[in-house]
């Protein structure tokens, strides 16, 4: 359990497969009991041999990083900048590092900040796993929401608020740069109880309104996942 964090999304069916059944089904009811629930198993040194065609080290990852960062966000950096490689982003309460890993991949030197030390060490583990570096930082940024003005090109943020840190995120991204930001809507409440905090939920309409002034590249609130409502923003400063 201690790599889930590289499966793909909870929506993704999974198939366990061991020459131990016993293990298997252990290792299924793990990730069940975790919320995933669409999971099978096969086992048996028979059924390995019949249907495994590699071994060793996958050649593609399992995971993904949000939709909103590899769809939208990326595509419009590179139609603005071109190449990547001069550019400075920062994954604000990165979690695990998928994003911040993906933006390492597509040539940004990248920064994580989480608050919690063994995110960020899962964030460096697995962008070694992808070969790229990415520099980490324990942050709090709700204690302390302060970043320095006009420090980076991009800063990305998923599923994280924090109302006073708005403003100081606005100025922390340099003329030209790009806000990725995705975050919880009430309705995500409303449909699922989680999570429970109104100062951890957008109000309708309320994101684009902390980047008054900028180009609103992509805006969307609604699902994104079968139990993902929220509202989406790519957004760019003006020069």
């Amino acid at each position: 359990t201690r790599r889930t964090h590289e499966l793909p999304s909870p929506d993704t069916d999974l198939l366990i497969c061991d020459a131990c059944g016993v293990r298997a089904r252990w290792a299924a009811s793990r990730l069940r009991a975790r919320g995933r629930t669409r999971i099978d198993t096969r086992s048996g040194p028979a059924w390995i041999a019949t249907h495994c065609t590699a071994t060793g080290p996958s050649d593609k990852r399992l995971w993904r990083a949000h939709a909103l960062l590899t769809d939208i966000a990326l595509p419009a950096m590179r139609a603005a900048w071109g190449p990547l490689d001069d550019k400075r982003a920062l994954d604000l309460a990165c979690g695990s590092g998928r994003d911040a890993v993906t933006m390492a991949i597509a040539g940004l030197d990248v920064e994580a900040w989480d608050r919690y030390a063994e995110a960020l060490a899962r964030c460096r583990e697995l962008g070694e796993s992808c070969g790229v570096g990415v520099t980490t930082r324990q942050r709090d940024v709700e204690a302390s929401p302060t970043l320095a003005t006009d420090n980076f090109d991009v800063i990305a943020c998923f599923n994280f608020l924090h109302r006073w840190l708005m403003p100081a995120m606005a100025a922390a991204i340099r003329p030209g740069g790009f806000v990725v930001y995705e975050t919880f809507t009430i309705e995500q409440r409303a449909q699922f109880g989680k999570p429970r905090k109104d100062a951890h939920l957008l109000l309708p309409g309320e994101l684009p309104g902390f980047f008054e002034g900028w180009r609103i590249v992509h805006y969307h609130e609604g699902r994104a996942a079968p139990r993902r409502i929220v509202a989406s923003l790519v957004a760019q400063r003006p020069e």
